[in-house]
């Protein structure tokens, strides 16, 4: 019967390049909070400030801003690693009973 077939070695490898890119992203989002000053914006004036005010709010505020985006980024890649997770033991239970069918049947010729 056709089917797809399963490369163990190169689906953890997989979850493990996703688990990488998850912290890196997780990290962006954590230090963005003290990072994220617009440079070019130096004059001490209170329309300055204002618009400093503003960008960070933009990056760091709610719905929409950059670590919200970059959190729900890592939460799709945490659904993402936990399904291959769940695929990559599916596959090895199946293996593993594959086995023991065989083994079986070779016993019983």
């Amino acid at each position: 019967m056709p089917g797809y077939k399963l490369d163990p070695d190169a689906l953890e490898k997989a979850i493990e390049d996703l688990e990488d890119i998850r912290r890196r992203i997780l990290d962006i989002a954590t230090r963005s909070a003290h990072a994220l000053i617009p440079g070019e914006l130096t004059a001490g004036d209170p329309h300055t400030g204002k618009a400093i005010k503003a960008f960070r709010q933009r990056a760091l505020g709610g719905q929409d801003s950059l670590r919200f985006e970059l959190n729900e980024i890592a939460k799709y890649l945490s659904n993402k690693i936990e399904d291959y997770k769940q695929s990559l033991e599916e596959y090895r239970r199946s293996e593993d009973a594959a086995t023991i069918d065989a083994s079986r049947i070779q016993r019983e010729a």
